[in-house]
């Protein structure tokens, strides 16, 4: 969300002025004439170009800055701000603003904001409309020479007229606009302030499009969070083998596997050993809560080629994100995540750190067991004792709630820290 301020100043404020093409005005400058350019600029192309600018805003908060620029040049002012404030409006939460020093605007905003002798009066005010400074508050422009927020900041700004007025307002925050002159600019007068508020249901608009946006970004950025855990081939499966989902990762991966076979939706092993396993772990990870004989999972190991293999971990559905999406399912389901040892494996250390409070060494070897390595090969890798990586994969099997080794892959693995990819084949040329 977002305050607007628009103000001028005598010297400076010429400079800012020429810069975006708005008025070039004097102490002696006609206000009539002020007055009719500023009603000019908000006309016609001017006045298109404005709600463009709004309107491509709920998707690129960018366009908020340039909406400032041009509202500032089509009303012949000096400055703009907005402001995103808490719902009674007594603290700024976030602001942005055209033509005032960063400086200046910190210290409006820290301090000043709340000694501007027209906010009380403005917090009475109905929301969605402007209101000028020089006629619609009962602070008159000599009482306000008298204030310190005029003497001890809009003075230094040659901030002498403003309209502000709160634009938009919902449960927690409100957003105010605020646009400013200078003594030789003149006051808003009722023409000029009425034109502007035309403008305000379409501020309004625009910010209202902006929350609905940013709503429906954070459900998407769930949903990617969601899918970059299943990142890997995976499989659900009730107790008996029947598969109620096979992503298409999986799908071609299993194709590959000849010794795997899914008939009538029943996943079965030719290997007696390993079909009797999967069966052995999914009973297990399926047991309803509270069942004593509920187990973790475990990891069945599929011969890819001589010497790879594909690696299906078998794990309970339950505190998974997808569980939600089953949970209207009769009995517990299992979820297998097929590791494919041709896909590259990134674990985040920084992520492993911050969910299960490693340290630095205990997350090298929770991530070098979870890629498949033994505690003499982390060892080797890291130029340890093995007596010293056994004694930090205690610490790591106590931090991560995990007993063995296969368990620790599992808990690693199907943990936000991993990213996995296909590693592409190298083409020299497009039609290769």
């Amino acid at each position: 969300m977002v305050i607007f301020a628009v103000t001028a100043k005598n010297a400076t404020c010429f400079k800012y002025t020429q810069q975006l093409g708005t008025l070039r005005v004097t102490q002696g400058n006609n206000k009539t004439n002020m007055t009719s350019s500023a009603l000019k600029g908000l006309q016609g192309k001017a006045h298109e170009s404005l709600l463009d600018t709004l309107y491509d805003a709920p998707c690129n908060p960018d366009a908020w800055p340039r909406f400032l620029d041009q509202l500032i040049e089509a009303t012949g002012s000096r400055s703009a701000r907005m402001l995103v404030m808490d719902r009674a409006a007594e603290s700024v939460q976030s602001s942005i603003k055209r033509n005032i020093d960063d400086a200046d605007h910190q210290a409006y905003v820290s301090h000043f904001v709340n000694t501007c002798p027209w906010r009380p009066e403005l917090k009475l005010k109905a929301p969605g409309q402007l209101y000028s400074s020089y006629l619609d508050f009962t602070c008159g422009q000599k009482q306000f020479y008298q204030t310190e927020f005029f003497n001890d900041w809009a003075a230094q700004q040659d901030i002498h007229h403003g309209v502000c007025g709160t634009v938009w307002q919902d449960e927690q925050q409100t957003v105010q606009l605020l646009i400013q002159r200078t003594q030789g600019q003149g006051h808003y007068q009722r023409d000029e302030t009425d034109r502007i508020n035309e403008l305000v249901m379409h501020v309004r608009r625009a910010l209202r499009l902006q929350t609905q946006v940013s709503a429906l970004d954070q459900t998407r950025m769930a949903l990617e969070q969601t899918l970059e855990i299943q990142a890997q081939p995976f499989a659900l499966a009730d107790r008996n083998g029947k598969i109620i989902h096979l992503s298409a990762e999986a799908a071609d991966l299993l194709q590959e596997l000849p010794q795997v076979c899914i008939s009538n939706h029943l996943l079965s092993f030719q290997d007696p050993r390993q079909h009797s396993e999967l069966l052995r772990l999914l009973n297990e990870v399926t047991r309803p809560d509270g069942d004593s004989r509920f187990g973790p999972g475990g990891v069945i190991t599929l011969m890819l080629s001589a010497n790879q293999g594909v690696r299906c971990l078998v794990s309970p559905l339950r505190g998974n994100p997808l569980s939600q999406q089953y949970s209207g399912t009769r009995q517990p389901l299992a979820i297998l995540y097929f590791q494919d040892p041709r896909t590259e494996v990134y674990i985040d250390l920084d992520c492993l750190i911050q969910l299960y409070g490693l340290s630095e060494a205990e997350s090298r070897v929770a991530a070098g067991i979870s890629r498949g390595m033994g505690p003499q090969q982390v060892a080797e890798a890291y130029k340890l004792s093995v007596h010293t990586v056994r004694t930090q994969l205690k610490n790591v099997f106590l931090k991560t709630g995990t007993t063995r080794q296969s368990e620790l892959a599992k808990e690693v693995l199907t943990s936000p820290a991993v990213r996995h990819w296909r590693r592409s084949p190298l083409q020299l040329s497009r039609s290769a």
